[in-house]
């Protein structure tokens, strides 16, 4: 085994735990604490917003962020077992869903702290099943990126 194979393999298994661990954080995200917005009182929301705001770039954002590197990165030193196509298919769901992030959540997202909006909240909820389809897409992608890595590895191994 080569170092750069077992640099490659190490790269794409970090890739693909981080992955899973953004995709679960970002589904918490969308599926508990979009919704709990609503359940808060209009004097404690920008309170409990800045908490969310704050808490939320360590646990997903930065780790999606890496993502996004590993992904590129793996277009060059991507185990030659890993579809090159499922690797740009990874990516265009990365990139797709940053764009969204940037241009579309996160600005409506920092309009409440000045406070509670329950038109914006409702508008932020209804738009974003696009990021839920193209996280959700880009997860399916990456397992099936692991399955060909390990049935490709486990064929040689025969």
């Amino acid at each position: 085994m080569t170092k750069r194979f077992r640099f490659s393999l190490l790269l794409f298994i970090l890739f693909c735990l981080l992955s899973f661990y953004s995709f679960g954080t970002a589904m918490m995200d969308y599926f508990m604490l979009y919704p709990s917005r609503f359940l808060v009182g209009s004097s404690e929301f920008v309170q409990y917003h800045k908490f969310l705001e704050s808490a939320i770039m360590p646990i997903s954002v930065f780790p999606f962020l890496a993502i996004i590197v590993m992904n590129i990165l793996l277009f060059w030193f991507s185990p030659s077992q890993v579809s090159k196509q499922l690797l740009w298919y990874s990516f265009a769901c990365l990139f797709l869903d940053f764009i969204s992030t940037v241009f579309i959540q996160a600005p409506w997202n920092f309009q409440l702290s000045d406070g509670k909006n329950l038109l914006l909240m409702q508008k932020i909820t209804d738009t974003n099943w696009l990021r839920v389809v193209l996280e959700t897409a880009q997860v399916v992608i990456v397992f099936q990126m692991l399955k060909q890595l390990v049935f490709r590895l486990a064929a040689v191994q025969q």
